[in-house]
């Protein structure tokens, strides 16, 4: 997780820095197509039941996995929603735009029940983070009123 942390860092330090520079190019790390590869693997196992990836082990780097009813759950959901922002920005060397927005709507999918049931004790907002990723694809313009 921290490798996809770290991707949703770059991308906030690129738009930060891109403003005030007046400087539309990301830093050349995001065209990576190492970055969709992994992410991509990750998100075509989806388990069923729905688990969701937190933490990799120190040894084989492999995920460890936990039940939706956690608080980091949507943090592998808005990363994928990350990716489909990044076509825009990468063009296809990010995959197909319209291949992240379907897998990160199917992983946010099994978060709905936690609207009314959770026993997330704390951190809740982390789990509407692909929620807030949705709302972005159809007002994709911040200054409109909803």
């Amino acid at each position: 997780m921290l490798t996809l942390n770290l991707f949703a860092l770059a991308l906030s330090i690129s738009r930060v820095s891109s403003a005030a520079t007046g400087s539309i190019a990301p830093p050349a790390e995001l065209f990576s197509p190492l970055i969709a590869q992994k992410v991509l693997k990750t998100a075509q196992s989806f388990p069923n039941p729905a688990q969701y990836p937190q933490y990799t082990d120190r040894v084989e780097g492999n995920w460890i996995w936990f039940t939706p009813d956690q608080w980091t759950t949507g943090f592998f959901p808005s990363t994928l929603y990350a990716m489909h922002e990044r076509t825009h920005l990468c063009g296809s060397k990010a995959g197909s735009a319209s291949q992240w927005l379907e897998l990160g709507r199917a992983w946010s999918t099994p978060e709905i029940p936690l609207e009314t049931h959770t026993g997330v004790g704390h951190d809740v907002g982390f789990l509407s983070y692909p929620f807030m990723d949705e709302l972005k694809v159809f007002v994709p313009d911040p200054t409109v009123n909803l």
